[in-house]
């Protein structure tokens, strides 16, 4: 265990209540995911891909799919599950049950498997907080990585009237999550609004897609235009300035390692642990691990 994950036990055996009380003490405001270093996102199931898991920090997996859990974390990874917001895809084990729902909207177009949900609906958040989080959390797991705000908050921008409330819902929503479980790891993927309004219910926030885009109709990974790019890393900056841990997911080919080492560089540069995959998040990129 190297000196870096040796610390995040330390500090998540305090932030557990395993240490002493002047340790405590020492790590009051502190952030259980400080000085972490390298993170991975892995939407697979192949259980050869453990050992090359088990080399970073923290590793991101899917609840119902994923490598063998004891492997990944025989070296001391955290292991956060996905939970999906604002989206429940067609293949979710929970899907039939819900599908006919009126909570359940129409598809995302970028993810067609992906049906959009009304976050504000009071069934929603019985569903949400008494079948997927608890379904989620079953096994030997550290926390979750909360994804798809997003798409709830963009309905709400583009369609204020028809979605008022859905910012206010979601953050009810983190609350009633952190109820009974103070020590619970959670990670907002994107939602920023969120993140900005409710940053204390978090220990860090992922954000993809800072330095690069990816054209869905062209199949094609492209760099993002410099002064949007700019204007994201600006933005996240200030949360990490409050003492979030931002992890950024950056896309490219990675056959294009002078891509991706630039993009790992210019992360860490601003104080970001950066992760590079391919879109499908179905493969282990060990390239940040050496940088």
């Amino acid at each position: 265990m190297g000196v870096v994950r040796r610390a995040l036990a330390a500090g998540l055996a305090v932030w557990l209540g395993g240490g002493s009380a002047a340790a405590q003490s020492a790590l009051v405001a502190v952030h259980p995911l400080k000085g972490l270093r390298h993170w991975a996102v892995y939407y697979g199931a192949a259980p050869e891909a453990a050992a090359s898991l088990a080399r970073f920090d923290l590793v991101v997996l899917d609840p119902n799919r994923h490598p063998p859990l004891d492997a990944v974390k025989r070296h001391g990874a955290l292991v956060l599950v996905y939970v999906s917001l604002g989206e429940i895809n067609i293949h979710h084990p929970d899907f039939p049950t819900v599908a006919k729902e009126p909570w359940v909207l129409g598809a995302n177009p970028n993810w067609p498997e992906a049906r959009k949900l009304d976050v504000r609906a009071p069934a929603y958040t019985r569903w949400m907080l008494d079948r997927v989080v608890p379904g989620a959390l079953a096994g030997p797991v550290n926390g979750l990585f909360l994804d798809t705000a997003d798409t709830a908050l963009e309905a709400e921008r583009r369609a204020p009237a028809r979605f008022g409330g859905t910012e206010a819902a979601l953050g009810r929503l983190l609350h009633a999550l952190r109820e009974g479980r103070p020590r619970l790891l959670v990670v907002l993927n994107g939602g920023l609004p969120l993140a900005e309004r409710h940053a204390s219910l978090l220990d860090g926030v992922a954000v993809e897609s800072v330095w690069t885009s990816y054209d869905f109709a062209a199949r094609a990974y492209r760099p993002r235009e410099a002064e949007d790019a700019a204007s994201r890393a600006e933005r996240i900056a200030r949360l990490a300035a409050r003492g979030l841990t931002v992890l950024t997911l950056e896309y490219a080919p990675l056959d294009d390692a002078a891509w991706t080492a630039r993009l790992i560089d210019t992360a860490r540069g601003r104080g970001f642990v950066p992760y590079v995959s391919t879109i499908g998040l179905d493969q282990v990129f060990t390239g940040t691990l050496s940088r």
